[in-house]
């Protein structure tokens, strides 16, 4: 048998956790944020963190610039969230008919025109067969009127 025992080993990896703080993150509708101190003690732990990792005051001064860089970003993200669905809720309509034109126009350039036309036509058949089974008549009358015009 061979004797594994001069073998070099390799060296054990090892995982550290950092607590990431996001200031002005709380439980909705409680309007708890963090106070500053919970702020220093994330700071404290994170330049401890990097104080092991053998780091110098260049490194903690690039360490605070990207906290503030992702602070910054996501106060960005939240004002465009809280924008959109603000304009969502005031322009319902536009919203939905802005969407299903997205859609078309990337299935019409992604899969083709007529390929497009067909999965159309199949959505609006099968939506005309499932409201005559829920008992509405809604896309047959519509299609009775537009016939019905035409004569």
């Amino acid at each position: 048998m061979s004797d594994n025992s001069h073998a070099p080993k390799a060296p054990k990896a090892i995982v550290e956790q950092l607590e990431v703080h996001v200031e002005g993150v709380g439980e909705r509708g409680t309007g708890d944020t963090p106070g500053p101190s919970d702020r220093d003690a994330t700071e404290d732990s994170s330049q401890k963190g990097s104080s092991r990792m053998g780091g110098d005051g260049a490194q903690d001064g690039a360490h605070a610039s990207r906290r503030d860089f992702q602070r910054a970003t996501i106060g960005l993200f939240e004002g465009l969230g809280r924008t959109a669905w603000a304009y969502a809720n005031a322009h319902p309509h536009a919203m939905l008919y802005g969407i299903i034109g997205f859609v078309l126009a990337v299935l019409i350039l992604v899969i083709g025109l007529w390929d497009t036309i067909v999965i159309a036509v199949f959505v609006f058949v099968g939506t005309v067969i499932g409201q005559m089974v829920d008992g509405d008549n809604a896309a047959v009358n519509f299609i009775r009127r537009v016939l019905d015009g035409r004569k």
